[in-house]
């Protein structure tokens, strides 16, 4: 469809390339300028006002109170449990013994960056070794499930600042805390598959309270989520919406300009 000029409205060929429109000689660039001016500035006006909305309510949902400062420190508090052992191990084997703790950040950076963890996958249908592979790489799957859903977890909590919302972070939190607490199953279930696999090879043990660390920060955090969710539910409630918020600030806009006008004039 061909554009038209905006004061005769004649269609414009694509071959019109005069600034003047050929039918009624007005120059169309410059056609009624001060009032596309005017609509320009209100709808930067308008986006604005909208903007302050969305900024006023991060705010509020971030750092908006004590429990909300709260809330985006027990956000990062999961991040211990990476640190902290969750498995027990000891490895001898001829000319070569091994034992020590082992945690998510030390099983990333030893195991998982330095050997081919897709291939473990291949060895899950292994006959001898099929069984302990099998409940050690859930484990890890089931960990990395947690650990993503965690990381996510504080982003939302960000981006969902600005609307007011946290149900999302209840699920996040929800599908962490699960599978935290799948890999440690899993996990103590490679223990005994290992040791009734390679006798005298692999000893080891799952540490408990290890995971019991995460486990309660990641379900600190449902509560939180969702105590959170209420309070930003009545907030919503409670305060002006986006469309009453954005009319009162440009009203009070349009009263300064007017004093300000009242104040030239005198």
């Amino acid at each position: 469809m061909s554009a038209k000029c905006p004061h005769c409205g004649e269609p414009l060929r694509w071959y019109n390339v005069k600034a003047e429109c050929k039918h009624c000689g007005v120059n169309i660039p410059n056609y009624n300028w001060e009032q596309r001016l005017e609509d320009d500035s209100d709808k930067a006006e308008h986006a604005f006002a909208k903007l302050h909305y969305k900024i006023n309510n991060f705010k509020s949902g971030t750092v908006g109170n004590p429990f909300r400062i709260a809330r985006l420190v027990f956000t990062l508090l999961p991040l211990v449990a990476l640190v902290v052992p969750l498995l027990k191990m000891k490895m001898t084997l001829p000319f070569y013994e091994k034992e020590g703790t082992v945690s998510f950040l030390t099983l990333i950076l030893d195991y998982i960056t330095k050997l081919d963890f897709f291939g473990g996958f291949k060895l899950m249908s292994a006959t001898a070794l099929g069984a302990p592979v099998k409940f050690i790489m859930l484990a890890i799957v089931a960990a990395l499930l947690a650990v993503a859903a965690g990381v996510l977890n504080f982003f939302v909590v960000l981006i969902a600042a600005i609307n007011l919302r946290a149900g999302f972070n209840v699920i996040l939190n929800t599908v962490a805390m699960l599978g935290w607490i799948a890999s440690g199953v899993l996990l103590n279930q490679f223990v005994n598959a290992a040791a009734n696999n390679t006798i005298n090879v692999f000893e080891g043990s799952v540490v408990w309270w290890g995971y019991a660390i995460g486990i309660a920060l990641f379900a600190a955090n449902v509560v939180i989520s969702i105590l959170t969710a209420g309070s930003f539910r009545k907030q919503l409630k409670e305060q002006p919406s986006m469309e009453e918020a954005v009319e009162n600030e440009l009203a009070e806009l349009r009263k300064e300009e007017a004093e300000s006008g009242m104040d030239e004039i005198k």
